[in-house]
């Protein structure tokens, strides 16, 4: 839409009125022909369906509120959370402009009494309007007032636990510092005591009867949770709940078939994870103990796999959960990497690590955040979807330096032996594709793709007769499990049918 203002042409949504009176007569003649739509004095856009006004208006609220309240502060709730809140207003503080609501279409500023831009509110854009800082977002937050103005306690506790996450306690220190230089502008000095009773709770230096939410006690506590992983968990479980997955019951009796499959889950889990032998040799130093001379550790990591597969006391032995599910793993993978010492087997990470641009969790949260995502697992039904669960929680907290792969599906199998049903394996030709969906659900929150992924390597594992390993290995081969290139190779069944 082409629209006119004080004589020059804008193709922009919203038009205001100015000061020139033959543009506002022209304004008025396009009104009357159903060209414009008049939404406020002095204020127009396109016309349209009642949605797409509302769309308009709240695509333009920055231009709409620099107008109506020029010199305004966004603050508050539309502070906090990024503009427009829940309810479709924006509130805006103004030292003289204030106590009122201007409305519009879909969209509503509330207007409360504050001072005008302080030291740390940044313009927006070109608009004669600001933007809160984080310490008088904050301070204002925890100002007496309506709720839908407001962000929770809880909630800006969650924000005082990112920065903390994020910049350590010299950040929490700073934000304090600058609140407490603008407290007395606010004239908010009761809100400025509650958020250092917060600061000081999370840094151990004021009591922790002031924190509200989980992560904040258990930052107190000493345990502190990455709460975003937390609530990908939460996210996870919830699709779990009504997941239909397969059912498939435990296939190997105990004796060659389970030591079989042992196996294979022990060779594929290695391999993938770059530990790559022949499987002759992968033979060799599982069922007759007989270590690769040149590469001794290597030979220990397959060994080490296949011991926890298979023994009675470890393949069905799911760590329990809260405080102690952490130490279990680190018995597994003290003995799974015992020949390692450059690993540190049975010792959590001292440094943060990374697949990519993917930061797993900090060290310092490791132990708080299994206590309360293991916890979670209890709400996700037993089997299949507690066991994809289980896999997912370890691989993405990521609590060691190496192994952390294989630590989790031993985590998941642990969990189907444990009520009697098939372990599942992961083949090298398909790992590729099990890690993308790992990576849609850590960046993108997609749990479909994770959950249809590890159904379908529990289906592709029922065909197999795992009683004898010479006829095993070569069904196996048939589908192309021990190929390295998806572009070149498809998954197949056993019969030829591409694996679904």
């Amino acid at each position: 839409m082409v629209l006119f203002q004080a004589g020059k042409r804008h193709s922009e949504e919203v038009l205001f009125a100015a000061g020139d009176p033959a543009v506002n007569r022209q304004l008025q003649r396009r009104v009357k022909a159903g060209d414009l739509l008049r939404i406020a004095a002095g204020v127009f856009v396109e016309p349209g369906t009642e949605q797409e006004v509302a769309s308009r208006v709240r695509r333009n609220w920055q231009r709409l509120a620099a107008n109506a309240v020029p010199g305004g502060v966004v603050s508050h709730l539309s502070a906090f959370i990024g503009g427009i809140t829940p309810s479709n207003e924006v509130v805006i503080s103004h030292p003289t402009r204030f106590g009122r609501r201007i409305r519009y279409p879909g969209l509503t500023f509330v207007l409360v009494k504050g001072p005008a831009r302080l030291s740390g509110d940044f313009p927006l854009g070109g608009f004669n309007l600001y933007w809160s800082s984080p310490e008088r977002t904050l301070l204002e937050n925890l100002s007496q007032g309506a709720s839908v103005t407001r962000a929770s306690r809880e909630a800006i506790e969650d924000r005082l636990i990112s920065i903390l996450n994020t910049n350590k306690e010299a950040g929490l220190n700073q934000l304090r510092d600058r609140a407490r230089e603008i407290a007395g502008l606010l004239q908010e000095d009761k809100s400025f005591h509650k958020l250092n009773s917060t600061i000081g709770a999370l840094l151990s230096t004021h009591s922790k009867g002031v924190l509200r939410t989980k992560a904040g006690i258990s930052i107190a506590n000493g345990a502190p949770i990455d709460i975003g992983r937390l609530a990908l968990f939460e996210a996870l479980a919830a699709a779990l709940r009504v997941a239909v997955l397969p059912d498939v019951k435990e296939l190997c009796p105990p004796g060659s078939a389970r030591i079989n499959f042992a196996f294979l889950e022990s060779y594929f889990s290695n391999y993938v994870e770059g530990t790559k032998f022949s499987l002759e040799e992968a033979k060799d130093i599982v069922l007759r103990n007989k270590i690769v001379p040149q590469r001794p550790q290597d030979s220990h990591d397959v060994l080490g796999v296949f011991n926890l597969a298979n023994r009675p006391e470890t393949r069905a032995a799911v760590p329990p959960v809260g405080e102690d599910f952490v130490e279990v793993l680190k018995v597994w993978h003290e003995e799974m990497l015992s020949r390692r010492p450059e690993a540190n087997p049975g010792q959590l990470k001292l440094e943060n690590n990374f697949a990519g641009t993917t930061e797993f969790v900090l060290p310092s949260h490791v132990r708080g955040t299994f206590t309360e995502g293991s916890s979670l697992a209890l709400s996700v039904p037993e089997g299949l979807a507690r066991a994809i669960y289980y896999l997912f929680l370890v691989a993405e907290v990521h609590p060691f330096e190496d192994g952390n792969g294989r630590v989790s599906r031993l985590v998941m199998n642990a969990e189907l032996s444990r009520v009697g049903r098939s372990r599942v394996i992961i083949p090298t030709l398909f790992h590729p594709q099990f890690v993308d969906c790992l990576r849609a659900l850590t960046r993108g929150n997609e749990a479909e793709p994770l959950i249809r992924a590890v159904g379908k390597m529990a289906r592709w594992c029922t065909q197999f007769d795992y009683a004898k390993l010479d006829m095993l290995i070569p069904q196996v081969k048939q589908t192309n499990a021990f190929e390295e290139s998806p572009a070149q190779f498809r998954l197949l069944n056993v019969d030829g049918s591409r694996a679904t």
